[in-house]
Formats: structure tokens, sequence, C-alpha cells
């Protein structure tokens, strides 16, 4: 079990201290594996116990224990970095699209080591069985929520995009209900919007869905279900889109498979609209 995933498994019982403690191990990885419980809870502005307490919640004997997990974790990511590199290593200097196949892979690599396909299945079975499906997204997430909400649209599925900010978020959420799916996608940090979107989905009923990166575990409240994967390069460097675009494709293709005569059926009644409107 990965350190992501068993923060995920105990998302709900995470205090403020806990999740700023996290902030800085899986932000900070490459700093964080030599750090201390009494540095990393300097670093969080945090009280020195809390890096045990939280340890132990995760299901560590000991801070000790966990520092070693994220060691062995960031040991494996650059063990593929390192791969790669040594295939690209007769690239001239300044080749700046093989770094960036470089940094692709290994970002797809770790993202096959932090969300199951058995995660994928129980998101793909949350859209299917929505009666409509409120898409969240700002910033760079956008453009993801759009691929997202087009490809729904074909599969004849009720979407509804929660645009803009504030007031115009909760105009649209006047008709949220019980029977309705907030499919969220967050990047980097929490949206402004995101605690009351998602406060008002619980008091409805209805379930929710959260697509993100290393910040999707200490976002709050949870989410019902979470697919979450780093998204390469930490801190403030390059985060490549192509982690969340493949969650996003892996989820419409496993619709098609487990769902596929209603999937099917929708999209040769597409095709005939084709015609009548070419």
């Amino acid at each position: 079990m990965t350190l992501l995933t068993r923060i995920q498994d105990t998302s709900e019982r995470l205090t403020a201290s806990d999740r700023r403690i996290i902030e800085v191990l899986l932000g900070q990885q490459g700093e964080a594996v030599f750090l201390s419980a009494a540095q990393l809870a300097e670093r969080a502005q945090v009280h020195e116990t809390t890096a045990t307490r939280l340890a132990q919640k995760l299901g560590f004997s000991g801070y000790p224990e966990l520092r070693a997990q994220l060691q062995k974790e960031v040991m494996e990511g650059q063990d593929a970095a390192a791969r790669m590199r040594r295939s690209v290593s007769k690239v001239a200097d300044g080749s700046y699209l093989a770094d960036v196949v470089q940094s692709e892979i290994s970002a797809l690599e770790q993202l096959t080591r932090s969300i199951d396909q058995r995660d994928v299945d129980i998101a793909s079975d949350m859209i299917v069985a929505a009666r409509r499906v409120f898409i969240f997204a700002q910033g760079h997430a956008t453009s993801v929520s759009v691929f997202l909400q087009r490809r729904l649209d074909r599969f004849g599925m009720t979407t509804v995009m929660l645009t803009g900010r504030g007031r115009d978020i909760a105009e649209r959420l006047t008709s949220l209900g019980a029977e309705d799916l907030v499919l969220v996608l967050a990047f980097r940090k929490q949206p402004t919007d995101y605690a009351a979107l998602m406060g008002h989905a619980a008091q409805v009923g209805a379930r929710s869905l959260l697509i993100s990166d290393l910040a999707g575990p200490t976002m709050t409240p949870p989410a019902g279900h979470l697919l979450a994967a780093p998204r390469g390069r930490s801190g403030t460097e390059f985060q490549t889109p192509i982690v969340p675009m493949t969650i996003v494709n892996a989820i419409l293709l496993t619709i098609a498979g487990r769902h596929e005569p209603q999937v099917v059926a929708k999209l040769e009644e597409l095709a005939r609209l084709f015609d009548r409107f070419a």
C-alpha cells in the first residue's frame, strides 16, 4: 500500500495539522525524505508530536517507518527517471522535447502505482448511475473538464458544467439532488469554492468524485471517492497535464467496457444524428 493510498483511506480522520504535515511530505518529497519528525513539524508549523501521531494514524509504527516508506517510493520514481535519462543521454543539451518525454513517462509510471483499476471502476459506475453529472473545474483543470464533458455527452449522459465563481456556481446548483453526482477536477491546491460545493452536495445527498494530484488527499471536506496521483515534478516546476487526462481517458474507456450496450446504443444514435445534420 502506497503512502498516498494510506492518506486517502484515512482522509476523513485527518486534522488540519495532519494536512499541513502531508502537504510538506507530498509537495516537497525530495527534501522531506531527509527530515526528522521535529524538522518536518517545524516546516509544517505544527507541534512535533503531530508527525508521530499522523504516522500511527496511517498504520505505521512511528514516523521513522513512514519516512522509510516515502524514501522507498521516491527512490522508485527516481529509478524510473534514471532509466529514461540513460536512454536519452546521447541527446544534445537543450533538447526540451526529450526532457518532456522523459518526465511524462516517469509520471505515467507513477500513476499506475497510485491508482488501482478497482478505483477507476467505482468512479465509472458512479458516473453511469448518476441522473446528472455536475462538473466543477477552475484554472488549468478546465481544459480536462471540457474534454470529459464532451465525451460524457456523446455517451448520452446529462452533464452540467459549473463555471464561473461563487454566485454563478450557486445558481446552477439549485436543482442538485440525491440522484446526481458532483465531479471535481482540482490540482495543486483546494479551489476557493470547493468546500461550499462539497458541503452542499453532502447536504442534499449527492455523491461526489474528486480527480486530483497530491493535493487531493488534503482537500476538505473529502470527496466520496478520490482518484489522485502525482503530476510529475514537484514544487513550482512543470506539472504535466497528461496524468489527469489519462485518468479521465481510463474512466471513459472503463465506462465503455463495463456498460457497453448502453454506450454503443447512444453512439449509434449520435451517428444517425450526425448524418441528419450533415
